[in-house]
């Protein structure tokens, strides 16, 4: 960053709610990834009932091995199944079970592999269903602090953008005659700026978001699809891959401990997919609100930040301490999040700010937090750890 463009005190105070969000999602992806490792346990049990009870000895063809898995089970499977799809909360997740099972159950006679992949679909939704529950959540929570963020960054931004109130010990005055804030320099009564002390029109900011607004940020699509519709498609694949597990060619050609690798490293790809979403949506919301609230408030520019450590993204660095419009902000071009995973941080810039201090930064040679300045580049923090 150029001298002209450091960091205010409130830009500062926006990177740290940043990580607050980016905090309160690395909650919500604990209990997320319990709930995968629910499914995963329950599934893996399942398998290896069956191995246990048909291939314990594991001499068998896949002949054989399709034979065992093409046998019926009894109607009353049927029975234990919509009990088990009872645990899926989720309206549309439900919906997509109901319609499983009614499809399985039309067929008459379900097979051992069918019950098999069927409980396999259902274990993955059940887990979506906490995933959404979750995520919902927290991007409502991550929606409501950005707004008041942006509108705190507004009003006391106009106000203290041109002076450095507080690192140069000027001294605010009241002129009632005036009806105006006089800020003077104490040693030589200098005047430094006036501020009107009644605003031109009746302060809004901070009126209180609506629900319908707040469901309809969470509904609106980006690259295609919004969380929920995300969340869909990343279980349905899963739960894809997971019944190409359950064939009886791949049976006969796996052991038991073999299967419950296979099984393991398909719920751990579910599992880093699911994280990487909800960090990736909540940084979205997080910036995605604060621009709408600065577009609706007269905002001009905005200045984008990257968190300095070694996993810092190629394109984040490029883009550490550029300014853009407000008018002209693109999500994944000039705006976070830049790509999955993203930290990057958009804050508000006001041009003719002059306070300076420092943001903290990571030293991956030592693994300690040291201070740089805030028109430090990522390009000038990697220089310095290189020295």
């Amino acid at each position: 960053m150029a001298d002209k463009d450091k960091l205010t005190y409130w830009q500062l105070r926006a990177v740290r709610n940043e990580q607050k969000a980016h905090d309160d999602a690395n909650e919500k992806v604990e209990i997320i990834t319990r709930a995968y490792l629910r499914a995963q346990r329950y599934l893996g049990d399942q398998v290896n009932d069956i191995y246990k009870r048909y291939f314990d000895n594991g001499n068998y063809t896949a002949a054989q091995a399709e034979e065992i898995m093409n046998t019926a089970v009894s109607p009353t499977e049927l029975v234990t199944l919509r009990a088990l799809a009872k645990n899926v909360t989720d309206v549309e997740s439900k919906k997509q079970v109901t319609d499983y099972l009614s499809a399985l159950a039309a067929k008459g006679r379900i097979t051992r592999l069918e019950e098999l992949q069927a409980k396999s679909y259902i274990a993955v939704k059940q887990a979506a269903s906490v995933e959404i529950e979750h995520s919902t959540g927290l991007y409502t929570k991550v929606i409501q602090d950005a707004w008041n963020q942006a509108a705190a960054e507004k009003i006391i931004g106009d106000v203290t953008k041109d002076v450095q109130l507080y690192e140069k010990g000027y001294v605010a005055e009241l002129d009632k005659a005036k009806r105006q804030i006089r800020i003077a320099d104490p040693e030589t009564g200098k005047e430094i700026t006036t501020v009107s002390a009644v605003p031109e029109k009746k302060v809004t900011e901070f009126k209180q978001l609506s629900t319908r607004y707040v469901k309809q940020a969470l509904n609106e699509q980006w690259h295609g699809k919004n969380y929920s519709q995300r969340i869909w498609n990343n279980t349905d694949k899963l739960a894809d891959r997971l019944q190409e597990l359950f064939t009886a060619q791949q049976m006969s050609g796996m052991s038991e401990r073999e299967m419950a690798q296979a099984i393991e490293k398909e719920f751990g790809a579910g599992i880093y997919n699911a994280k990487r979403l909800i960090r990736t949506e909540a940084n979205y919301f997080h910036n995605k609100i604060k621009l709408d609230s600065w577009k609706e408030r007269g905002v001009e520019e905005y200045q984008l930040v990257a968190v300095l450590d070694k996993r810092t993204s190629q394109i984040c660095r490029h883009m550490d301490g550029k300014v853009f419009k407000v008018k002209d902000a693109e999500v994944g071009t000039d705006y976070p999040p830049l790509h999955p995973n993203c930290r990057t941080v958009a804050v508000i810039h006001f041009a003719n700010s002059l306070y300076t201090g420092t943001r903290n930064a990571n030293n991956p040679n030592t693994g300690k937090k040291f201070k740089i300045n805030q028109d430090a580049t990522y390009r000038d923090w990697e220089r310095m750890i290189n020295e």
